[in-house]
């Protein structure tokens, strides 16, 4: 089997940004995405380019901050500040050309830092919404990148389109909560398949800042979780790869 871990949110914070590099340092994480609409997502490309982090994508995101464009030019994605609707939100305002132009503001954004993006893959889960997902990967397809695709029904658009992506992805650590059961878990189930499988990880180290901006508090305990699994053996018998590698 091969394996990528990715590490979501390079950019929401310095601690978060100090985490996700440390985990990419200690081989925990083969991959990362950022945010291009951050406060600190400048300083999430200087640590990509000191680093020589070469497998990372661009986190799209339409529900966090505010949007790459300007607030006339994609008014169904925000609200009368320029900031984007909340996730829950995002199926009832969101208009397929606004989108559209927001994700490739976004994709441009990352490609006139120098940087070479691995793949496409998104922050929250709009792949579920019709419109958000068809912009997605003709994106994807236009700019020939890789994708995360979440479901079934996001696999299955990506292949008639002529997109990749992995053949199976997991938010284990999201729905059965960070232990290192989930890797015994995961391994039990695809370790001995010859497959390509994306696990998410959200990790990152939480300070005052981090606690303002996301209500997903137990980064650290992803990073424990994965250092456990290295040293329990968990990663000794697959190929770790990044999605430029599918």
């Amino acid at each position: 089997m091969k394996l990528i871990i990715n590490a979501d949110d390079f950019g929401l914070s310095e601690s978060v940004n100090r985490g996700i590099v440390d985990c990419y340092k200690e081989g925990l994480i083969s991959s990362t995405s950022i945010m291009m609409n951050t406060p600190y997502t400048d300083q999430a490309i200087e640590l990509a380019k000191k680093h020589d982090i070469k497998n990372i994508g661009i986190h799209l995101n339409l529900t966090y901050g505010k949007s790459v464009l300007p607030a006339s030019e994609v008014p169904s994605l925000v609200d009368e500040n320029g900031t984007f609707h909340y996730v829950c939100m995002l199926g009832y305002y969101t208009q397929y050309l606004d989108a559209k132009k927001e994700l490739k503001a976004q994709i441009e954004k990352f490609l006139a830092t120098g940087l070479k993006p691995t793949h496409l893959d998104h922050h929250h889960y709009f792949n579920e919404i019709p419109n958000i997902l068809k912009a997605y990967l003709e994106l994807a397809k236009e700019y020939n990148l890789p994708v995360r695709a979440m479901d079934e029904n996001a696999r299955a658009r990506a292949k008639e389109m002529g997109v990749k992506t992995t053949d199976e992805f997991s938010f284990a650590f999201h729905a059965n909560g960070v232990d290192i059961s989930t890797f015994g878990v995961l391994k039990s189930i695809f370790w001995k398949r010859d497959i390509t499988l994306e696990v998410m990880a959200t990790v990152g180290y939480i300070d005052d800042y981090t606690r303002t901006q996301t209500n997903y508090l137990v980064r650290e305990d992803e990073i424990a979780v994965l250092r456990e699994a290295k040293e329990q053996g968990y990663f000794d018998d697959i190929e770790m790869i990044g999605f430029g590698d599918i």
